[in-house]
């Protein structure tokens, strides 16, 4: 891991999108004091958001990037340290960062983040909406985060963002499809009636119980009969085409929302 001081850090500038690479200094180690970039993965239920900071290799140097995960959004981002500063006590790691654009283009904003450390594996950290996005910050909402060496992105995924991201799907589709499936099935069926009506009707006239049924007059009298059976049993085709229209759309749209969702957390675990 990198090692920092207690003093401002001299950050070195190196390629490929200004990563920070900062001195090593060694300290003493304590449970509640920092003595190096924290490792593992900083998460909080409460928020629905985690983080890390993640060894990258720039040339022939070593840097770090912040991996920022916000399973509300959702969305990932990732921060360059440009400095890093450590409070007198060593229990505040203030790291200062820009973010990168979806083209791999840096930022000109820069953000400030603390990090308060209460324990080896739980720290205070505040986040800010900005118009980039939640960011980790100075200010903001103050939220305690505990780290693990395991991701929580798929479960943080799975729990917070597929169900917002369904609920959000779900409706719109619902509603687009289902005038056109309705108006389907409301047709079929009336067909299908008039048809069964239809052949009785054939039958009966060769067994000489009615007229014949080929008449234009004796097809108005079936075609209103049909349109009157169907409108009488309209509850039927209602619950046919909610049962079905609920079940497809339900696979189409937890069929998008996987897709989104291994995005998300493949943009999250794996940053080469």
């Amino acid at each position: 891991m990198k090692k920092i001081g207690t003093k401002l850090l001299v950050v070195l500038a190196v390629a490929l999108g200004g990563v920070a690479a900062s001195q090593e200094p060694t300290m003493a180690k304590s449970s509640n004091t920092i003595s190096s970039i924290p490792s593992g993965h900083f998460q909080s239920s409460k928020a629905h958001y985690a983080f890390r900071w993640q060894s990258v290799q720039s040339g022939k140097k070593k840097a770090q990037v912040l991996v920022l995960g916000d399973f509300n959004k959702p969305s990932v981002q990732l921060g360059y340290p440009t400095k890093y500063k450590l409070s007198k006590n060593r229990r505040t790691l203030t790291t200062y960062y820009r973010l990168s654009s979806s083209k791999g283009k840096l930022g000109k904003t820069t953000y400030r983040m603390d990090v308060y450390k209460y324990s080896s594996s739980k720290y205070r950290v505040k986040l800010n909406q900005y118009k980039a996005g939640l960011l980790p910050s100075y200010k903001g909402s103050a939220y305690t985060f505990n780290v693990t060496k395991k991701s929580p992105a798929q479960n943080y995924a799975t729990t917070y963002t597929k169900p917002k991201l369904f609920n959000a799907a779900y409706k719109p589709t619902y509603d687009a499809n289902y005038e056109p499936n309705y108006k389907a099935a409301y047709n079929a069926y009336l067909n299908d009636v008039t048809d069964a009506i239809n052949k009785q009707a054939q039958q009966d006239y060769k067994d000489g119980k009615n007229g014949d049924p080929s008449t234009s007059e004796a097809q108005q009298d079936i075609k209103n009969e049909a349109l009157k059976y169907v409108n009488d049993n309209v509850d039927k085709i209602t619950q046919n085409v909610t049962t079905n229209l609920t079940k497809s759309v339900t696979q189409e749209v937890n069929k998008d929302v996987d897709k989104t969702l291994q995005n998300l957390v493949s943009a999250y675990n794996n940053l080469k």
